[in-house]
């Protein structure tokens, strides 16, 4: 009996000391509650293409990436999600994805649903996140817009037929916007500001005899491009002296009414239209013009925003040009057709959308879905802020399929 008492207890010990260990290895294992990463693009210039993504690790000024609790997770691998062969321009965003991985597995973990409320991007905006079991985290997040200033036109001179007729080189990489100033000697004759052109005809202001100039410069156009960009310096025509005898009337003065001769982009006001050379506008239709499509009115008139053709929907930029791809409206994500062979190019898509390899919902409406919604009797989840669906996972204890379907 004694040895049978001696022996439970022995076995008592080893079972108490077992648990100790255990409970003191639960304890040593901290969760990593909020995450704080630090990025910048400081050496990037418009017309640039984006430096090698890892070269961003560990630097903490320039070009950079990297963390602000180093003792608990540190920055272990970054990858472009903009194309690093795409110039950037003003206004740009480009987005990455960074792998976090906690320092000491044995002491710290993330643990739990990381997203905005508990992941800080200090020089950018949080996209999403997700785990890879508790000793790596996935973070996406795109860079603040890079801003700098518009390049001046290279060459500014006059037509050798006519008289007025100013004409300047484009900008690559630019707004295609420009103001332009009439001068005779010094005084400033007229104004063109905001002009979606590379040619003039001031010939209409050019009514007395003296020596005319004009000067050109690149400028901001959309809202974007006049948040974060800045107008080129001046460029300088030559001069031209214009005699007595060859003075303007002052016909074709654009009193509300386009310049006599004046033709492709036109302002009115507030307002756009496209003028062809035998005087007409592109009214009530599509039209690509550089490359880009346009919409106008059954007055000509070019339309911005939300525009319906038929039972289809088109987004437009405050500079006219058609979207395509995902876009930000009232704080909701839609998507418009980026195929030119599949469907109708820009017209916003409705239901389930593959893009990047992902899937994602958008309703009715054409707006992006996200956490858990019931599509066609099935329950699926998508990620908050990014809008994919979640596959071969598990969200807050509920295990999703390969096809993304939570079953009950």
């Amino acid at each position: 009996m004694k040895l049978l008492k001696r022996l439970a207890a022995l076995s008592s010990m080893v079972t108490m000391l077992g648990m100790s260990f255990s409970l003191e290895a639960l304890a040593a294992t901290k969760t990593i509650s909020s995450v704080t990463i630090n990025v910048g693009l400081d050496n990037l210039n418009t017309g640039d293409t984006l430096p090698d993504a890892t070269s961003l690790i560990g630097e903490t000024s320039g070009n950079y990436v990297y963390t602000s609790n180093t003792d608990r997770y540190v920055v272990d691998d970054l990858e472009w999600i903009t194309s690093d062969s795409k110039e950037m321009k003003i206004g740009s965003e480009p987005k990455m994805k960074a792998t976090l991985k906690a320092v000491d597995s044995e002491e710290y973990a993330f643990k739990g649903g990381y997203q905005s409320s508990n992941i800080t991007v200090k020089g950018g905006s949080y996209v999403s996140a997700s785990r890879s079991g508790s000793e790596t985290l996935y973070v996406t997040f795109t860079f603040k817009p890079i801003k700098g200033t518009y390049e001046a036109p290279e060459e500014a001179y006059w037509r050798d037929s006519g008289f007025g007729n100013a004409r300047w080189s484009s900008v690559d990489n630019s707004s295609d916007a420009y103001d332009i100033y009439l001068y005779r000697g010094s005084t400033v004759v007229k104004k063109v500001e905001g002009l979606k052109a590379t040619s003039y005809n001031f010939y209409p202001y050019m009514t007395k005899a003296g020596t005319y100039s004009f000067r050109v410069r690149t400028v901001p156009y959309t809202e974007t491009e006049q948040k974060y960009a800045k107008r080129s310096d001046w460029t300088e025509s030559e001069e031209t002296y214009l005699p007595e005898e060859k003075v303007s009337d002052g016909r074709g003065q654009d009193d509300g009414v386009p310049a006599s001769g004046e033709v492709g982009w036109i302002k009115n006001g507030s307002t756009w239209y496209y003028r062809y050379p035998d005087g007409s506008y592109h009214k009530n239709n599509w039209a690509k013009i550089n490359n880009k499509w346009y919409l106008f009115d059954n007055n000509g008139a070019m339309m911005t925003g939300w525009n319906q053709r038929g039972s289809l929907w088109y987004y437009l930029n405050n500079d006219g040009t058609m979207v395509t791809g995902w876009v930000l409206s009232n704080n909701k994500w839609y998507y418009l057709n980026q195929s030119t062979t599949v469907g109708v190019e820009g017209s916003m898509i409705t239901g389930w959308i593959n893009y990047n390899n992902k899937q994602y919902y958008t309703d009715a409406n054409g707006v992006m879905q996200e956490g858990w919604k019931q599509v066609d009797g099935n329950w699926f989840y998508f990620y908050p802020g990014e809008g994919s669906k979640a596959v071969n996972t598990t969200i807050s204890g509920f295990q999703v399929d390969g096809n993304g379907i939570w079953r009950k």
